[in-house]
């Protein structure tokens, strides 16, 4: 799979972190981009700069997601435009770290919904027209929380263990009609993230923080290539591999200590 100039991808996410680095990643490659956040005017300088830096078009659609009906919405929108999304990244999500009853139980249906829901259901509407093109690539946003039970983050980690599961089911249904299928799992990156999740990212032991834009780089050239999953580092990979032998008792037990230092 190659980007070119006649190539469309939606971002969700788009305003900030990863998601503005993968528009920015998929702009640099020629594709036009569709630019999906709540903040419209993150998402007008987003647009600005892929427009004048890399001569791209990028269309901005100011979204909040966990309104009902979102993603048909935006499904909408673009059918009424004609226009055809080759790419989508599902890159929206949030995450909170902390004893599992100390949020709420409102957080917790947001959480479920963004992460889980909305994901399934854009990636249900558009992969129907990849499906016909027998072309197309979609771009879940996992992380490493995926890999497996995670006391003091445990809706989020079960969130991302759906999109994993989600995403190499869908790799292998996929692959016939020449449409790829990545799970990107990142571990702790630069972005906005552990501000919402209410973490302190320098106090997490034994792993680097990444740049985003180091991140978004990978993801791209790992779709590409129809990677099922992608750990973003050698780190990450190491720890999903010895993840496959521990007792998940134990692995809970060391995860816990390690979340549970940043309380």
């Amino acid at each position: 799979m190659n980007v070119t100039s006649k190539t469309t991808a939606l971002i969700t996410g788009a305003s900030s972190g990863i998601g503005k680095e993968m528009a920015l990643e998929l702009a640099k490659r020629g594709s036009k981009t569709i630019l999906v956040a709540r903040r419209k005017d993150r998402l007008e300088a987003l647009a600005e700069k892929i427009s004048s830096t890399y001569h791209t078009e990028a269309i901005i659609l100011p979204c909040d997601l966990l309104e009902k009906g979102a993603a048909s919405h935006i499904y909408e929108q673009l059918s009424l435009k004609s226009i055809e999304v080759d790419i989508l990244v599902n890159n929206a999500g949030f995450g909170y770290k902390g004893a599992f009853l100390a949020n709420t139980l409102e957080s917790y249906r947001d959480m479920t919904m963004l992460n889980m829901t909305v994901l399934t259901e854009l990636t249900w509407l558009f992969s129907k027209g990849m499906k016909e093109r027998r072309f197309g690539g979609i771009l879940n946003v996992a992380s490493m929380a995926g890999f497996g039970p995670i006391p003091l983050f445990a809706v989020y980690a079960a969130t991302k263990s759906y999109v994993i599961s989600f995403s190499e089911a869908l790799w292998h249904e996929m692959k016939e009609f020449n449409i790829h299928v990545s799970a990107l799992c990142p571990g702790p990156v630069e972005t906005e993230f552990f501000e919402v999740a209410q973490m302190d990212p320098t106090k997490m032991s034994l792993r680097t923080i990444q740049k985003a834009d180091e991140v978004a780089k990978l993801a791209i050239d790992s779709l590409l290539s129809n990677k099922r999953v992608i750990p973003t580092s050698p780190t990450l990979k190491i720890m999903r591999r010895i993840g496959n032998f521990v007792p998940t008792r134990l692995s809970m037990s060391a995860a816990a200590a390690m979340m549970g230092k940043e309380i």
